[in-house]
């Protein structure tokens, strides 16, 4: 099947309405030129206001209509090879072959204007026209490439786009697995901290953890992931390990039911919450609590509504816990991803609130 006419519109590097526009304010730049350049030589005739404005609007208008023309000119003399000769020899026939074209078909819309206005038709085989042809085609000539310079610009912009977003994407890949096999290895070493101590609390712990394994199975080509989908990973997680701590830990949810359509990046909150049992609850001999609060209100910082997600965790002072040596991938992770999403668009804090409290915090842009 052909493609339409409409369609070759469609394909175009800029929107076909914002080429109209441009024109227009060519048209209108060319216009005020002209009636600045009478009044400058102070010709003995009055200036037609209507006669320049056709005149200039058909020729830039006339550009709109070829665009995919010279739209096709421009893409065939990109390669991501090295250019040929015969390439550039075709790319510079065709561009003289269109701007002789355009100002062919723009000059005699000029002169059968003038024709209305006079009654006078050129002839178009005459010398005068004929000049005309030759010097209009070269100035139409270099109109042409100045046309397919800013297509050119714009595809290696969109390449150039393109490429850095298939760049971002490689590299939340690869901090994303490197995640996960830092969460599973943590994981695992909590079931296996437990399997002889109690076997039924082991199997429960390892069926939770299949359950959280597939939820990582279906978002793993999402980059973004909504607030409850991570919401549920995390509440999986903390049920896993109240399995294990479920005398020493209490965990309460405060999360405004308004925000959990929101988009956030795919376990970027998952660490903090390891963080708080690592270093929160495992230390706790008892009445360990772990807060989760998850709201919007407006950051003074980035100006603007955000979407806040904090975690606050018990900590205590007078154990003799010894911490166990942390690699803080999490948290690089963390810092790195939010980067690669938000640029600096983002606020993450974490410290000691009081001695006996721990709080971490991101604070994001709104991405519905």
């Amino acid at each position: 099947m052909k493609p339409s006419i409409p369609s070759y519109y469609k394909n175009l590097p800029i929107a076909f309405h914002k080429i109209v526009i441009v024109s227009l304010l060519v048209s209108l730049f060319f216009i005020l030129k002209a009636y600045a350049n009478h009044l400058i030589n102070q010709y003995n005739y009055p200036f037609s206001w209507l006669l320049t404005s056709l005149k200039i609007l058909i020729t830039y208008l006339l550009w709109a209509i070829l665009t995919p023309l010279a739209y096709f000119l421009t893409k065939h003399i990109q390669n991501t090879g090295q250019i040929k000769f015969s390439r550039v020899f075709k790319f510079l026939l065709g561009c003289v072959l269109l701007a002789a074209f355009h100002q062919l078909v723009a000059s005699r819309i000029d002169d059968y204007i003038n024709y209305l206005n006079s009654g006078y038709m050129k002839d178009f085989f005459g010398r005068n026209s004929m000049v005309v042809l030759v010097i209009g085609s070269f100035s139409s000539f270099i109109e042409l490439l100045v046309i397919g310079a800013v297509f050119l610009a714009f595809d290696y912009q969109k390449k150039f786009i393109n490429n850095q977003k298939a760049l971002i994407a490689s590299q939340l890949n690869a901090l994303r697995m490197q995640l996960q096999p830092h969460f599973l290895f943590n994981t695992l070493h909590s079931i296996a901290s437990m399997i002889d101590i109690d076997t039924k609390k082991s199997q429960t712990m390892l069926s939770k953890l299949g359950a959280m394994l597939r939820s990582l199975l279906e978002y793993d080509a999402e980059q973004l992931v909504t607030v409850r989908d991570e919401l549920k990973f995390i509440k999986d997680y903390l049920d896993l390990e109240q399995v294990r701590y479920q005398d020493r830990v209490t965990i309460n949810y405060n999360v405004d039911p308004m925000v959990t359509h929101l988009k956030i990046p795919n376990m970027i909150f998952q660490p903090l919450v390891e963080n708080a049992v690592k270093y929160g609850i495992i230390p706790t001999v008892d009445n360990g609590k772990i807060i989760i609060t998850i709201k919007q209100e407006h950051s003074q910082e980035l100006h603007e509504d955000a979407l806040v997600l904090q975690i606050s965790n018990t900590y205590n002072t007078n154990n003799t816990y010894v911490r166990p040596p942390g690699t803080g991938i999490g948290l690089i992770n963390i810092k790195e991803r939010l980067k690669q999403f938000y640029q600096n668009r983002f606020l993450f804090e974490s410290d000691f609130v009081t001695p006996e409290l721990y709080s971490a915090k991101i604070v994001l842009p709104i991405i519905k």
